[in-house]
């Protein structure tokens, strides 16, 4: 018998701590909810004062002279987000034009690839790479691969 009362009382004291945590969350969740966004950024609001103490708001800071001064005087108009790009300032190279820039394109290649050949460094490391080509050809893969 007196395991089931001492159940019981534990069963109601739940309830009670229960009913009381949820009767706060509601007084809390009913303060919040009363306060307007407009309401939140008064510097005399009774919430956000309580929520600075707590740390869960600040102020913000006044902007420094540099960015203010960098700001437009007025808010901007809209901005289309999906808008065609603007077109190229110059227009595009005939055929002859292309034709002519490829050339003197492949001109600039061809001093770059003498002047490459020509360090020694470079020709060492080419004849290297084409000696370990060779190497590799030339090598039969073995049954186990």
């Amino acid at each position: 018998m007196f395991g089931s009362d001492e159940g019981e009382q534990e069963q109601r004291t739940g309830d009670m701590v229960a009913a009381r945590v949820t009767k706060w969350a509601l007084a809390f969740a009913a303060i919040c909810g009363s306060a307007s966004v407009a309401a939140a950024q008064q510097a005399d609001n009774p919430i956000k004062s309580v929520m600075k103490i707590i740390g869960f708001a600040t102020d913000a800071p006044k902007a420094q002279d540099f960015v203010v001064q960098s700001r437009p005087q007025k808010d901007p108009d809209y901005i289309p987000i999906f808008q065609p790009p603007p077109e190229p300032a110059r227009p595009a190279l005939k055929d002859k034009d292309l034709s002519a820039l490829k050339g003197d394109l492949d001109s600039v290649e061809k001093r770059a690839d003498a002047v490459r050949s020509a360090f020694p460094p470079a020709a060492k490391a080419v004849a290297e790479q084409q000696a370990d080509a060779k190497k590799a050809k030339s090598t039969p893969a073995s049954a186990g691969q």
